[in-house]
């Protein structure tokens, strides 16, 4: 008996374990992708506008990620609704799944309106056909900017 009371508690506690992460997975995360680039093999600077829902919020953090290659990014400007514009200088050298720190927007009250990337993308079209270096796939994410309830 003593047994079997145990082995419903162990299932209880691995259903609400189950349903508690699936209630975790269903949460929208604040980071929305706001563009994603693929590196040639050589220095770029790709200019990309923002347009559709991510053009209509604000963001208060970006941060940037290499899904696939290897890339070494050199700056990030981003361009402001208000005519202003921010540069950051990133870690450099990113690899695959490597995510930069998120970095502090300096006008979170401004919507973004273009970001432009300026980076070097390693390996060459060789290695490319032999499947040894892949060209790089860089992602810029915004957080998302949470109204403030006053309550």
């Amino acid at each position: 008996m003593n047994i079997l009371l145990r082995c419903c508690g162990v299932i209880v506690l691995l259903f609400s374990l189950n349903s508690c992460g699936i209630l975790a997975a269903n949460k929208s995360s604040p980071w929305v992708r706001l563009t994603t680039q693929t590196a040639n093999f050589h220095a770029d600077n790709d200019n990309v506008t923002l347009d559709g829902l991510s053009a209509k919020k604000f963001y208060n953090h970006l941060r940037v990620t290499c899904a696939r290659g290897t890339v070494n990014i050199k700056k990030i400007k981003i361009n402001y609704e208000n005519g202003e514009f921010q540069q950051f200088r990133t870690a450099g050298l990113m690899t695959k799944d490597s995510i930069s720190p998120p970095q502090l927007l300096d006008y979170v009250d401004s919507k973004i309106t273009a970001i432009e990337i300026n980076y070097h993308s390693l390996g060459n079209k060789k290695l490319l056909t032999a499947g040894i270096t892949p060209k790089a796939i860089i992602e810029v994410w915004g957080k998302e900017q949470q109204p403030i309830v006053f309550s």
